[in-house]
């Protein structure tokens, strides 16, 4: 009988948590007050979705001009398979008049760029990590040899390792 007892006790009290979950969550203008605290919720909830909007539009870089750059293939460092990379850059630039004068430092730019990527092994590029690494890299060894930070970003059209 103590059994049963139990049994009807747990059922009735997992009817009534379910009701007033149901209630809570369903219908909470039935419950004194707790709609007014539903809607200041609600309304921070938005206040901070339009000040995320916000930051994103500040966060966003501004417009850019992709310089494409020919294909690179070279040698990997090191011994074994995969030795040789095939990538095509794409440089961000403000505008198209420093696309332009980008184009006058094609020269040092390919060179950097096929010196830094000839002393990579295929285990620092092998991973979604190491290539984020290697296009910051690039980043740097591209403005470095420009003379000036006139490339915001670079980006891989093409990556293969083979």
């Amino acid at each position: 009988m103590n059994k049963k007892l139990i049994i009807i006790a747990a059922g009735a009290l997992a009817g009534v948590l379910g009701a007033g979950a149901g209630v809570y969550f369903l219908k909470p203008d039935l419950i004194p007050g707790l709609a007014k605290n539903h809607e200041a919720v609600g309304k921070a909830a938005k206040k901070e979705d339009k000040d995320a909007k916000k930051e994103r539009k500040e966060k966003k870089h501004e417009n850019e001009v992709g310089a494409d750059l020919d294909v690179f293939v070279v040698n990997l460092a090191g011994t074994g398979p995969g030795r040789y990379l095939r990538t095509t850059l794409s440089l961000g630039v403000k505008d198209s008049h420093e696309k332009e004068k980008l184009k006058e430092f094609m020269g040092p730019v390919r060179h950097a760029v096929i010196m830094y990527l000839t002393e990579r092994k295929v285990e620092e590029l092998s991973d979604p990590e190491g290539k984020e690494k290697l296009r910051q890299a690039l980043h740097q060894q591209i403005n470095g040899a420009i003379g000036e930070k006139m490339v915001s970003n670079v980006y891989f059209k093409e990556f293969l390792i083979q």
